[in-house]
């Protein structure tokens, strides 16, 4: 299944996408852009590119797991995401990782 992660900041989202075989991740880019609407948009095409079977979101929760504003957006974005393009849209817990 072809996975796209991505990493949706205020101003920059990092997209990267596995190989079918789902055994390596990739890099892909980087999109530039600080209102959510369009950063949506630009996500949601270019997983269609793709051909994006899941995305999969970081949640940047808080080191003893709650949730602060950063995670709330994520989680719009999320919803929105899984709206737009009718894929399966997963948070994944981003604490401790780099």
């Amino acid at each position: 299944m072809r996975i796209m992660a991505v990493d949706h900041g205020e101003s920059r989202t990092g997209i990267a996408v596995c190989d079918p075989s789902e055994f390596l991740a990739s890099p892909d880019t980087v999109i530039e852009e600080k209102n959510t609407t369009r950063s949506i948009e630009k996500i949601a095409q270019r997983a269609a590119e793709l051909g994006a079977e899941m995305i999969v979101i970081g949640l940047p929760l808080n080191m003893d797991g709650t949730e602060g504003e950063r995670a709330q957006k994520c989680r719009y974005v999320a919803s929105q995401l899984s709206e737009k393009t009718g894929l399966e849209v997963v948070l994944r817990d981003e604490r401790a990782t780099t």
